[in-house]
């Protein structure tokens, strides 16, 4: 044995050992926090070795798919639980909050920004108006502002978050396919980045073509 051969051993331990570590870390993290034993880090490790393999191959991993899944089903999950967290917030303020002035202030010009351009439906008219409008600010703002509307309109709790989240998981679809196709094309960080904020600014653009609520000034 040379010296070349005793540096690759040395370079093949010491990545080895530090894949071990970071493998124990994980699942030490994750059983002091939850009291639950990770057993699938290994397969994840092992994802990352086959999704490695398949690109040295010139081939699209399977794992890709995979990825998408959980990221989009990440998204979900956080969005789900900001109205399990952020409802009561909501609900609380509109009912409290007329007592303080800063509330009271703060809340109607929230109101007013997420209804901009639009009248506030009515009572009489239904849910559907109100939901079509929720989705529409999940979509163009965010959840949570969306989220302050289903308790500002008093609309159903389940429906309303439910739309709410739907226009936000709309919106992430979207630049999530933005950036894949981006990367198809130029697998260059700043081309994908490029691409991103353009689709930040088109997105919106496009959507007031098919959706009148979220043009300025347009009835509902």
């Amino acid at each position: 044995m040379n010296v070349t051969i005793g540096l690759l051993l040395l370079q093949d331990g010491l990545t080895t050992g530090f894949l071990y570590a970071l493998l124990s870390l994980s699942i030490l993290l994750v059983f002091v926090v939850t009291r639950v034993l990770w057993v699938p880090a290994g397969e994840f490790l092992v994802f990352g070795a086959l999704t490695l393999a398949s690109l040295q191959q010139g081939q699209v991993p399977g794992t890709v798919w995979l990825a998408t899944a959980l990221t989009f089903g990440l998204y979900a999950l956080s969005d789900v639980l900001a109205a399990i967290v952020c409802h009561p917030i909501f609900v609380l303020l509109r009912r409290h909050g007329a007592r303080v002035r800063p509330v009271r202030w703060l809340g109607r010009h929230v109101l007013a920004l997420a209804m901009a351009g639009v009248r506030v439906p009515e009572s009489s008219s239904g849910a559907g108006p109100r939901l079509f409008r929720i989705g529409t600010v999940g979509f163009g703002v965010d959840v949570y502002t969306a989220g302050m509307l289903v308790a500002g309109l008093r609309v159903p709790r389940i429906p309303g978050w439910a739309s709410a989240i739907a226009g936000d998981l709309v919106w992430f679809a979207l630049l999530l396919g933005t950036s894949f196709l981006a990367a198809s094309i130029a697998d260059d960080d700043r081309v994908i980045a490029v691409a991103m904020v353009a689709a930040m600014l088109v997105i919106p653009r496009l959507a007031q073509r098919v959706f009148p609520s979220l043009r300025p000034g347009a009835p509902s």
